[in-house]
């Protein structure tokens, strides 16, 4: 018997779609000004980005996180207060930071002093945008880098700034202040504690892309025609050129399907099962899952996701989810932020530190979902009374022999 051999250079292998860690040269060393890479193409930032804005689920979640951290605004403040330049106000500033926190877990801020060094302005800097240099001999890194589009840089359109920190502040020079939470694993750059659910997020944007092409192909393949003779190519094409136009997308559903045949010969059809929707359900719920686990979201609702709960009325819901979600993430959020910004506020000179303002869910609800509650209360109270009409009619037939 001849042993079967497997030529290994032609087998044939599944693509992997896993997301990975980025990979960073943490040994590089500033011999010369050069940036670090942020993965091996530099475009780490943009991947994340991309799986914010493209995964519906991820964008809902880091929305509301923005929204819950910045709360009600800012408390009252000294009116007479600088602003951090002349373009913004302290609002402005914070809510670029918790955004590009929310999404990216760092933001960065320009740092001026004016010609007599006695302010400072303050502009953000969107910080996918920031690449840092490698640490120098001294274990210090003295500059970073700017540019709007990684993927092509060249050396007209990269800019050099030193950072906050390393040297006495200049007058009329150019700071860069890189803010991220402390890991001991990240020694350049940080990577956003939601990456951890990264391939939920990728299954949620397949997901999605997935359903479109389902509907727009009238849901699946659900009959398959088979013709008694073999056409030319330019036949088929043109036969599978007016079935598809005829039949598939959500405009076609429900059209009437009209053959005919040739020599007394017609073609014949049958019908195709689809047997994947509680697969399809169970991924989705699967995914949901895995993603809100990995944003430490408390509850769906949060995410503007109904949710099936002991709780009588979704205001309590929310209420209690918020309260709990504002203890394990929201003030974390908060307090890493407003400690930058409050260290900005003292190099001009301001004592006071700023204060963001709770979200008043129970101010919000008070009328609107009170209401709401109320519908439900009559939507029930109707269908009670419907129900019990019924029985009465029940029971009269009963007596009169009708039934």
């Amino acid at each position: 018997m001849n042993n079967l051999t497997i030529d290994k250079s032609k087998a044939i292998t599944q693509r992997n779609y896993a997301v990975e860690l980025p990979y960073i040269d943490i040994k590089q060393r500033a011999r010369s000004k050069q940036w670090v890479n942020f993965d091996r193409d530099n475009l780490y930032p943009a991947r994340v980005y991309n799986m914010y804005k493209e995964s519906p689920l991820q964008s809902a979640i880091i929305n509301n996180q923005v929204k819950y951290t910045y709360g009600a605004g800012l408390a009252d403040y000294d009116a007479s207060i600088f602003t951090p330049n002349l373009m913004e106000r302290w609002e402005d500033l914070i809510k670029k930071c918790i955004q590009d926190y929310c999404i990216f877990q760092a933001f960065a801020i320009q740092i001026i002093p004016n010609e007599s060094m006695s302010k400072y302005s303050f502009y953000h800097i969107p910080v996918n945008q920031v690449r840092l240099g490698a640490y120098n001999e001294e274990n210090v890194i003295e500059y970073a880098y700017l540019a709007t589009d990684w993927s092509q840089v060249n050396n007209k359109n990269v800019v050099e700034i030193k950072m906050w920190g390393t040297e006495q502040p200049q007058a009329g020079e150019r700071y860069l202040w890189y803010c991220k939470p402390y890991d001991p694993d990240e020694l350049f750059y940080a990577i956003p504690k939601w990456m951890s659910c990264a391939n939920w997020v990728l299954a949620d944007i397949a997901l999605s892309k997935y359903y479109l092409n389902y509907i727009k192909n009238n849901f699946s393949a659900n009959l398959s025609i088979a013709y008694p003779n073999e056409p030319d190519d330019d036949k088929k094409q043109e036969i599978y050129d007016m079935l598809n136009a005829s039949f598939a997308g959500e405009d076609n559903a429900g059209s009437i399907l009209l053959l005919f045949g040739e020599n007394g010969v017609l073609p014949t059809t049958s019908s195709i099962e689809s047997k994947d929707a509680d697969l399809y359900q169970n991924v989705c719920d699967t995914v949901l899952k895995y993603i809100v686990s990995g944003n430490r979201l408390i509850s769906p609702i949060l995410a503007g996701l109904a949710t099936s709960s002991g709780f009588s009325s979704k205001s309590d819901e929310i209420i209690a989810a918020y309260t709990l979600y504002k203890l394990t993430v929201i003030d974390e959020i908060r307090d890493f932020v407003l400690n930058k910004i409050n260290t900005l506020l003292q190099l001009n000179g301001y004592p006071r530190c700023l204060v963001l303002q709770d979200y008043n869910f129970a101010k919000e609800f008070e009328g609107s979902t009170a209401m709401n509650d109320e519908k439900e209360k009559e939507q029930t109270n109707t269908d009670e009374d419907a129900a019990n009409a019924d029985e009465q009619i029940t029971e009269q037939n009963k007596e009169g022999g009708k039934v």
